[in-house]
């Protein structure tokens, strides 16, 4: 099981970082995601967003539409399945400092480990001011307090990155919101996701409490040239 260090989130504007900070978590629809379009990019937006199933098709059969037929052969690309009522589920998204791909750390890996850390520069397009929760533990812990008295299904988890060259299959149903393709692995994304059950779906805030007791708010790039990383033996990047 990897171990998260911490948690960055990247904000456009100074207002929408402290509101984090005041612990509002502005939460947008999975639909929403899949329906963004960025102007420079795949940043944000992502049509394969909150998929139930991917197939590749050379390892089709024929796929038949009422008395129409189609051949694996006339498709040109996978084929992509969502499920209409969870894409109107809510996530917060954000990038999280874990170890996933280092299952130890050494004074040979050290430097490595540290740029596996450090925010990639892809990320930078998402904003010019960041946050950075110092305690892991202690924001998924009030996260998970804020769900539960609000009577809310909800989980929460890293993201996996899968292959969309190769992987072919369903997503496992408890899973589900929880994938996206191996093109946005450098976001290293936590995810919150939430069933709200309003009958109109939209953008919601779910309201943690205070965070900065473990906030700091600083920029990607002073993120970065800060970021050291110490063993216990000395070794330092």
């Amino acid at each position: 099981m990897a171990t998260i260090f911490a948690f960055v989130k990247i904000f456009e504007n100074r207002e929408f970082a402290e509101d984090f900070i005041n612990g509002k978590l502005f939460m947008n629809t999975i639909r929403s995601f899949k329906e963004y379009r960025d102007e420079s990019g795949e940043l944000r937006g992502d049509t394969f967003e909150g998929i139930a199933a991917h197939y590749q098709p050379d390892k089709l059969g024929e796929i038949k539409i009422g008395d129409i037929t189609i051949p694996p052969s006339d498709l040109a690309s996978p084929v992509v399945v969502h499920g209409n009522d969870f894409l109107d589920h809510n996530v917060f998204c954000i990038y999280s400092l874990n170890s996933r791909g280092h299952d130890s750390v050494s004074s040979k890996t050290i430097d490595d480990f540290k740029k596996t850390l450090a925010l990639h520069e892809s990320c930078f397009g998402l904003g010019k001011y960041c946050v950075i929760i110092i305690n892991s533990s202690e924001f998924i812990s009030r996260c998970s307090d804020a769900i539960k008295a609000l009577n809310l299904d909800g989980r929460m988890g890293l993201v996996d990155y899968f292959d969309e060259h190769t992987f072919h299959g369903n997503m496992p149903q408890e899973e589900l919101g929880f994938h996206k393709r191996s093109i946005f692995k450098e976001q290293r994304e936590y995810r919150i996701k939430i069933d709200t059950r309003r009958d109109t779906p939209g953008p919601y805030f779910l309201e943690v409490g205070d965070l900065s007791d473990i906030a700091i708010l600083t920029t990607p790039q002073e993120f970065n040239e800060k970021l050291e990383i110490k063993l216990p033996d000395g070794s330092h990047a």
